[in-house]
């Protein structure tokens, strides 16, 4: 780069033939044409740092002849002319742009102009995907948002408002909201908690658990405006995108009055509570220091014979219920006394009664016996979710939930081929001792830890599929005498499908192929289309672009899927209900859900599967598909990611999994995702079994 010196004498030297390219007020400065923004700064001398909010390249290079202003508001491309030896593109961090003010008034949207009103409900539907991220308000609830968008709206009545973007217009499902109200739009009013009616990030319902839901903190006048900001959680993957934003004005009511347990169309006056009630019943607005209502700020916290479940703070007024007495299973209004605790045999109950500490169906106790005679204790006597149950010898049947009765002390229990029996620690099957010797003569325990003691057999044996009783010896594998069977037959590694991979070439015997290239792996056969499979068999590939449909649990055949339709991203939504074994193939992600209902008679299970569709392994680093299965009251009860065996794939299989088996008669529904950002094109097999 040129001095300023040399070049003045440069300039001299040329004489008056360059006069015309002089500055006109004669400072010898050459006028920078290039970049009309660039203005140029006759303090530019080419210092190695710009200090400038334009951070883009470290070391400015350019020509002493910029002049510019310090502040460079120029393009990110510099254009300017060939004197210019910076480089061409700046290459610095985003600039995020200066603070935007969502309170403008030329960007605070008129809800009660713009929106749409139907009864008491004001909805609206708007994008931040191109607003400027860098709002100057911040949530009290949630300092990190982008993306902020001010409305306006005036309450056509006194009272509070329910404020949501848990609604179907907003997506996608994942998109991180968050919304606030203030009594002014200014960035002081909500930091401060001035004026502040309410603020909420993450109360919405499944599948937008992450919308915003809340009701003003503080009844609002009719005809004063007030402000909503709805943005992004700065931090979340889904930071911006489309809102459908709802504004409801609700009644207050008083004490006496019916009232809505959710506070969205009514809220108890204050110093009342809305107690009992449903989705589908009204509550009764309480006062404050009754039975089942909120407690009061200042002693007595509770009206007499009533207890606040808080020491301090936020609490209910609740009855103290003693032994034997009458309770709720869920604490609401009432409470057993002391160490005492609310049962009942009836499934699906909401009451029941007050069972003393040790009793059958109590609480354990933590300090000496821990039940009383003939009972034992469901898990650790200092855990408070520990029961007395009827206790249960070795030998006998047993309750593996440890629900109905528990094995006596010594003994646990242990599930094989669908029955459960107490089988005493040290004997086969059963848990390893903690002491020496572990295990009975001839059996090994399977861990240095906790583990089961198991008799080890030769290749060629018989053992138990579970692993439970038998191991294989030399590391063979137990492979089932019939699909589904709880015997089977030791195998050497390599030598049939399901086997280990053998370590060194060649890792399975011909007409086989193992599941990984390296390391531990399992020998599988390939299955054509059309030809007979076994429903989450690991050992059975189907063709690409095939699954193995079931028309058993034990048995299927590979079959091709049929395509999913659109709109089915919520178990809402989900497809029309099947009622028979199906595959379906289309493109998931973590943003966009498939969900398909499927209609299980009473006591029958769901089987769910994913594959790929253009390949039969689910590598590491690949599409990572998931699948969740929702009951009638679209309530998650089971649900798989990846499978042993199956890298990122997974298989659910009733006959394992608990909750998806001897369901309730009515329409369940299975719904599969992308877990991590890439497409997934899937083959999802849902299997209907019944009589399992």
């Amino acid at each position: 780069m040129r001095s300023s010196s040399s070049l003045v004498l440069l300039l001299a030297t040329l004489g008056s033939g360059l006069a015309a390219c002089s500055d006109p007020a004669g400072n010898n400065n050459i006028i920078d044409s290039g970049n009309p923004v660039d203005t140029g700064s006759p303090t530019d001398n080419g210092t190695p740092t710009d200090r400038g909010p334009d951070a883009g390249t470290p070391t400015d290079t350019g020509s002493s002849m910029d002049t510019g202003p310090a502040t460079d508001t120029g393009p990110a491309t510099d254009t300017g002319p060939t004197g210019d030896r910076g480089p061409a593109t700046d290459t610095g961090p985003a600039d995020a742009g200066p603070a935007v003010d969502p309170c403008a008034a030329a960007s605070v949207i008129d809800l009660n102009m713009a929106g749409t009103r139907s009864g008491a409900t004001t909805r609206i539907t708007r994008s931040n995907t191109t607003t400027p991220r860098n709002g100057t308000l911040r949530a009290s609830c949630q300092s990190n948002t982008v993306g902020q968008v001010a409305f306006r709206y005036t309450p056509t009545a006194a009272g509070r408002l329910a404020i949501s973007t848990d609604n179907a217009g907003t997506m996608p499902a994942g998109f991180d909201t968050v919304a606030w109200a203030l009594s002014s739009c200014a960035p002081s009013v909500g930091d401060a908690g001035t004026g502040n009616l309410g603020c909420d990030d993450d109360s919405g319902s499944e599948p937008r658990g992450l919308s915003s839901r809340f009701v003003t903190s503080a009844p609002v006048a009719a005809g004063t405006p007030i402000f909503i900001i709805v943005a992004g959680y700065g931090s979340a993957t889904t930071a911006t995108g489309t809102f459908e934003l709802s504004v409801t004005e609700v009644s207050t009511v008083a004490v006496g009055g019916m009232c809505d347990p959710a506070g969205a169309t009514s809220v108890c006056a204050t110093g009342a509570t809305c107690v009992g009630g449903s989705a589908t019943t009204p509550g009764t607005c309480t006062a404050e220091g009754a039975r089942g209502a909120a407690c009061r700020a200042a002693a007595p916290r509770c009206d007499t014979s009533l207890e606040c479940s808080s020491a301090m703070g936020a609490g209910t007024c609740r009855a103290i219920v003693a032994v034997g007495g009458a309770c709720e299973l869920v604490p609401t209004t009432s409470v057993c006394m002391g160490t005492a605790v609310c049962y009942s045999a009836t499934m699906g109950a909401t009451m029941g009664t007050c069972i003393a500490e040790g009793a059958a169906n109590g609480r354990c106790r933590a300090m000496g016996t821990a039940c009383d005679a003939g009972l034992a204790c469901s898990g650790s006597a200092t855990s408070t979710f520990s029961r007395c149950r009827t206790a249960v010898a070795a030998g006998a049947a047993c309750d593996p939930t440890g629900v109905m009765n528990v094995c006596a002390t010594g003994t646990n229990c242990v599930t094989r081929a669908g029955a459960s029996t107490c089988v005493a620690q040290g004997a086969q099957g059963g848990a390893c001792r903690t002491d020496s010797p572990r295990c009975d003569a001839s059996l090994e325990c399977s861990s240095s830890g906790t583990g089961v003691c198991r008799a080890v057999v030769a290749v060629g044996a018989a053992c138990d599929t579970s692993n439970v009783t038998t191991v294989c010896a030399m590391s063979a594998t137990c492979i089932a005498t019939a699909p589904g069977s709880a015997m089977g037959t030791c195998r050497a590694a390599g030598t049939v499908a399901g086997t280990a991979c053998r370590d060194a070439a060649p890792r399975c015997d011909t007409g086989l192929d193992c599941s990984s290239m390296t390391g531990s792996g399992i020998c599988r056969r390939s299955v054509a289309s059309g030809a007979a499979c076994a429903p989450g068999n690991i050992a059975d590939v189907c063709a690409v672009g095939t699954a193995c449909l079931p028309t058993s649990p034990t048995a299927g055949t590979c079959s091709m899927g049929r395509a999913e339709t659109e709109p089915n991203n919520t178990p809402m939504a989900a497809q029309t209900a099947i009622t028979a074994s199906t595959i379906f193939t289309g493109t998931a992600t973590d943003t966009d859900a498939d969900c398909f209902h499927v209609t299980v008679p009473m006591g029958g299970a769901i089987f769910a599967e994913s594959s790929l569709v253009a390949s039969t392994t689910c590598a590491s680093g690949g599409p990572d598909p998931v699948i969740d299965i929702y009951n009638p009251a679209n309530t998650r009860i089971a649900g798989v990611d990846d499978t042993t065996g199956r890298g990122l794939c997974g298989t659910l299989n009733p006959a394992s999994t608990a909750a998806a088996r001897n369901l309730p008669a009515g329409t369940y529904t299975v719904c599969i995702e992308g877990f991590n950002e890439m497409a997934t094109n899937y083959l999802l097999t849902i299997g209907v079994y019944t009589g399992l």
